[in-house]
């Protein structure tokens, strides 16, 4: 025998949903009310439990889409938050939009809700998604080929910036609630709310055609379905939180101190997985958060990742992102590239290097030259030092200069000269940095010894039997202020 619905389970549902949103007594809540089914249940039942929170404003947004019937549903609103004594803002949209899509809804109603958050200093904004409503999104977006994070539906909290630049929370406490249990709920306090006429059109809205024609065939198969779905997205969810952890791991050793700059091979060697979330966050950082990225977007940046070729490529929101051997970055379309070059501006004239002694580069950089005992460990050097043979000490200077078209080079392993620009090309230097590359040459025949960070000349290396060498070093001396 089948038990009678119990309106109380809304109560109690609602009451879970804002402990787990974390909402404390000194909070302050917008709540978002269409007039509709959900969000009057939404609104009542916080007004029932108010001693939860510190005080309760509903705020509603009239699109002016649907003529008489989008008035009527705020004038529904205006009389129920008079009579139960609910502070109510409205907002309405500048004409009628008769034409209005659901993505620009979304973005008009969350403006509204986020400009009220800041108008009352509001902690939350409360709206009123059910588990039907997790249940249709997680279909709509598998649909669409959404990934990981996508597919996990919504989650009950999420972080916004308002018009002021404050934070504020949305928060979705009947995310394990019911479109019947909230309907239970207002036919035991005895309040008809309103319906949308627009809900019913499923030739026209994505959303409508999965509630309408998609749910009810899943349902036949599954009585639970929904709820089925909807646990789908919890085990996803929590499956996505460990990702968000891993990359997070993955961004902050590819961080550098250029903002939304990282370095390539960082992410492009971790699993594809934690790739395309690290990915995701460096968008998310910068992107409009209602914009998500699609997935021949994601499949187009590993490509772009994997290779380390200097390109760029357009992202949703008017973002570019940027990449090169070394490095890879995001930034609004139109903004500079912060490509966080290692070598100072061109030399506009050869530098002269003594030896010993030290050449000044400009914007903080040097190269010193000492002569030294071959450390014993001169063959893992890193790329900031060279070890060479005395036998460049007979110019008792060296020169350091840009590269030149004519340049050609030795490098360390190989036995003829090659183009020094092809080289530099297939030894994947960034583009923006070969006509950087403080390059040290001899002065008297101009051929090339050190390329800093990226390789020693062959014919300069030292001998198993050398006991002393020429000990070059490139570094950037960070300049400090005097001291008084």
């Amino acid at each position: 025998m089948s038990r009678e619905p119990n309106p109380e389970t809304f109560l109690q549902n609602l009451e879970t949903g804002i402990k787990t949103a974390g909402i404390k007594p000194n909070h302050s809540i917008v709540c978002a009310v269409s007039g509709g089914i959900d969000s009057t249940a939404l609104l009542l039942g916080l007004h029932r439990l108010q001693n939860h929170f510190k005080s309760l404003t509903a705020a509603h947004y009239n699109h002016r889409a649907r003529g008489e019937e989008s008035d009527d549903d705020e004038h529904f609103v205006r009389a129920l938050c008079n009579k139960h004594q609910i502070p109510l803002t409205v907002g309405r949209a500048n004409h009628d939009t008769p034409n209005l899509t659901e993505n620009s809804a979304r973005r008009d109603r969350y403006n509204f809700l986020a400009t009220t958050a800041d108008q009352l200093n509001a902690d939350s904004i409360a709206v009123a998604h059910t588990i039907n409503d997790q249940a249709e999104t997680i279909l709509l977006r598998i649909t669409r080929g959404s990934g990981l994070r996508g597919a996990g539906g919504m989650k009950i909290t999420r972080t916004i910036k308002t018009p002021s630049g404050k934070s504020a929370t949305i928060i979705r406490p009947l995310l394990q609630t019911t479109r019947e249990q909230a309907e239970q709920f207002l036919n035991s306090i005895h309040v008809t709310a309103r319906h949308d006429s627009s809900n019913d059109d499923w030739t026209r809205y994505a959303r409508n055609r999965i509630r309408h024609r998609v749910t009810p065939e899943l349902e036949a198969l599954n009585p639970q379905a929904t709820s089925a779905i909807s646990r789908f997205g919890e085990i996803l969810q929590a499956n996505t939180n460990l990702v968000e952890q891993l990359a997070s791991d993955v961004l902050q050793n590819a961080s550098t101190e250029s903002p939304n700059t990282h370095l390539r091979n960082a992410i492009a060697s971790s699993h594809p997985v934690i790739a395309v979330e690290a990915l995701s966050t460096i968008y998310r950082a910068i992107a409009n958060p209602e914009t998500q990225l699609d997935q021949h977007h994601i499949d187009k940046l590993l490509d772009l990742i994997s290779t380390g070729k200097s390109t760029t490529y357009h992202l949703p929101d008017n973002i570019t992102f940027w990449t090169n051997h070394q490095h890879i970055g995001m930034t609004h379309d139109g903004s500079p590239i912060e490509d966080p070059v290692p070598y100072p501006q061109k030399i506009a004239d050869p530098v002269s290097l003594p030896l010993p002694g030290t050449a000044h580069l400009g914007n903080g950089y040097v190269i010193k030259s000492e002569i030294s005992p071959l450390a014993a460990n001169y063959h893992s050097a890193n790329d900031g030092e060279a070890w060479l043979k005395l036998d460049i000490l007979q110019t008792q200077h060296l020169s350091i200069r840009n590269r030149q078209p004519s340049d050609r080079f030795n490098p360390l392993g190989m036995h003829q000269n090659v183009d020094l620009s092809k080289f530099l090309i297939n030894s994947k230097v960034a583009a923006t940095w070969r006509d950087r590359i403080p390059i040290v040459v001899n002065p008297q025949n101009n051929r090339i010894i050190w390329l800093p960070g990226v390789r020693i000349a062959e014919w300069a290396k030292v001998s198993p039997t050398d006991k002393s060498a020429v000990h070059l070093i490139f570094h950037y001396e960070l300049k400090t202020a005097p001291t008084q």
